[in-house]
């Protein structure tokens, strides 16, 4: 049975695969508080264990700096061992390319268009 969070800004599951599954709300913006929000559901769905998570971006409308930078840092690598970032506009895929390119993020990341090759990918972050 997989537990679901609902914060003001997205669902957090924890799928029955191992994986955390995150889906933005539609037309979100994620600021600081929004991403502290995410890191803490994903910490209470995974009991305090380090999962891969697929982080869906297709209805985010944007994200401020500090909440990229909070999402690079060590607080998501506390809770994350690996985020597949599922894009679907160009709009989410340049959010994303900036988030990796500026951020840095601590923990390995890529942009996916598909769903199934991220789950793929993420797979091999399971131990």
């Amino acid at each position: 049975m997989s537990t679901e969070i609902e914060s003001r800004s997205q669902w957090v599951r924890l799928g029955t695969d191992g994986i955390v599954y995150v889906r933005m709300k539609p037309q979100v913006e994620i600021d600081r508080a929004a991403a502290e929000e995410a890191v803490r559901a994903i910490s209470v769905v995974c009991n305090g264990q380090v999962r891969p998570a697929l982080v869906d971006l297709s209805n985010l409308k944007s994200m401020t700096r500090n909440a990229r930078l909070y999402f690079a840092g060590p607080d998501t690598a506390a809770v994350q061992s690996a985020a597949a970032l599922v894009v679907k506009s160009p709009l989410t895929k340049a959010i994303g390319n900036f988030f990796m390119g500026l951020n840095k993020p601590l923990i390995p990341t890529r942009l996916f268009t598909s769903e199934t090759e991220a789950v793929d990918w993420l797979r091999t972050f399971l131990t």
